[in-house]
């Protein structure tokens, strides 16, 4: 809910706009079933790996909305690795019995790469969890229960 709710509030007015018509078009025109054959046959057929549907979706969205990107892939990016952060920090501070502790984490294809830079990073040039997540959480407009957003902090 935030992150859709900070998406709406990146875009100005003419970007509302722009969006409400190309959802619009997009539900009003659909693809023929020739056309839906061809981009399945491209998909499956693709060995090379340069059908990478996510990155050009992703690259496209970035293109006639930037800010709807920064606020979906990238800010949910950083929000996910501060959480993940967190979660082994916590993981590494609690007693075991068997030694190894091991942590999974599922997230999206779209998310994959910008999570993976993001924690590649040098941990000194990272900021800290602490100092990320207050600034993507945080809306224009007040939530109704106010301690919504600090239960994601």
């Amino acid at each position: 809910r935030i992150t859709l709710l900070r998406a709406w509030e990146s875009l100005r007015l003419f970007g509302k706009i722009k969006l409400m018509l190309a959802l619009l078009w997009s539900s009003i025109k659909q693809p023929s079933e020739k056309e839906l054959r061809e981009w399945m046959e491209s998909v499956l057929n693709d060995r090379t790996g340069k059908s990478d549907l996510m990155k050009k979706a992703m690259d496209e969205m970035a293109k006639s909305f930037p800010t709807l990107k920064k606020v979906i892939i990238d800010e949910r990016d950083e929000f996910m690795v501060a959480k993940i952060k967190q979660t082994a920090e916590l993981l590494a501070c609690s007693t075991s019995k068997d030694g190894d502790r091991v942590m999974v984490v599922v997230i999206g294809a779209g998310h994959c790469g910008g999570v993976v830079e993001k924690l590649l990073l040098d941990a000194k040039s990272s900021p800290l969890p602490e100092e990320v997540l207050p600034s993507i959480t945080q809306t224009k407009r007040k939530l109704e229960d106010d301690s919504e957003g600090s239960d994601v902090v």
